[in-house]
């Protein structure tokens, strides 16, 4: 007999199956869920998805999270001896259902960073605390003073001398989405897991745990156009559709998952 995993993999287990999941009608709402949960997004802000693109698609994936025993062994005879012991074991694994390639064309508005100019100059300590408190307005004065000792002006005057550094930044041209250069294209993997009953403590709680069973594979690597990786893989979980009064709605659950980094896609039961 059919189980909705069986369906789901039916259904998905194509490069146009899963496209068509994840971006249904085009709408790639989902999309950017996966994207944000692999990037912090913190150099660039995603203006339009474009394209997506469905590459290299596994089935039934596992993957074991490692596990590390650490221990001594000691020995008195014939002389006192001491050992270490380290043992790596691999437990149940944890399955992908399916793991994707997926390949999204994107419009990004890209912070530029970086310094125009810095200035730094001399604070004068020629005249009263009140000029003095003028040219750093940034400090408080007083709180300085008390913490160094200090009480009166001349007191600053001997005690340091005062630099005040200006850093400009450099300032963002204006965007448009239509140059060529703010488009991008980013490959991310994608883990599909398969629940086959509407329950969405269970979905997020698989979805975590595959999570924390594949953080260490993540690359050490630089920042991208969309920042800093910080997952391996985003993580899409298949729940069956809602069907009775009692269930949730899809538009919540969707809201409850990507607020943890989770996209749900919904199918119906066989």
């Amino acid at each position: 007999m059919s189980t909705f995993s069986d369906s789901v993999l039916l259904a998905l287990g194509s490069a146009e199956g899963l496209k068509s999941a994840l971006a249904p009608h085009g709408d790639t709402t989902g999309v950017r869920t996966l994207v944000g949960a692999v990037n912090d997004l913190d150099l660039g802000r995603v203006d339009e998805v474009q394209d997506v693109a469905v590459g290299d698609i596994a089935l039934q994936v596992p993957f074991f999270r490692p596990r590390r025993i650490e221990g001594d062994l000691s020995r008195i005879l014939p002389s006192h001896a001491r050992t270490d012991l380290r043992l790596s074991i691999a437990g149940d694994p944890v399955w992908a259902d399916i793991l994707a390639r997926v390949r999204v064309e994107l419009v990004v508005e890209v912070d530029p960073g970086g310094v125009e100019n810095i200035v730094t100059r001399l604070v004068d300590t020629s005249g009263t605390l009140d000029d003095f408190r003028a040219q750093v307005p940034f400090l408080d004065v007083d709180e300085f003073m008390r913490i160094h000792h200090l009480e009166t002006i001349e007191d600053l005057r001997d005690a340091y001398e005062y630099l005040v550094a200006e850093i400009r930044l450099r300032a963002p041209s204006v965007f448009d989405p239509a140059d060529p250069a703010n488009a991008y294209g980013v490959e991310i993997a994608v883990a599909v897991l398969v629940l086959d009953s509407l329950d969405l403590t269970a979905g997020l709680r698989a979805a975590k745990e595959f999570r924390a069973a594949t953080g260490h594979l993540l690359s050490p690597a630089g920042p991208t156009v969309l920042g800093e990786a910080i997952a391996p893989y985003a993580v899409a979980v298949v729940l069956p559709r809602p069907g009775a009064a009692s269930d949730p709605r899809t538009g919540d659950v969707t809201k409850l998952f990507a607020g943890e980094g989770v996209l749900s896609l919904f199918l119906p039961t066989p």
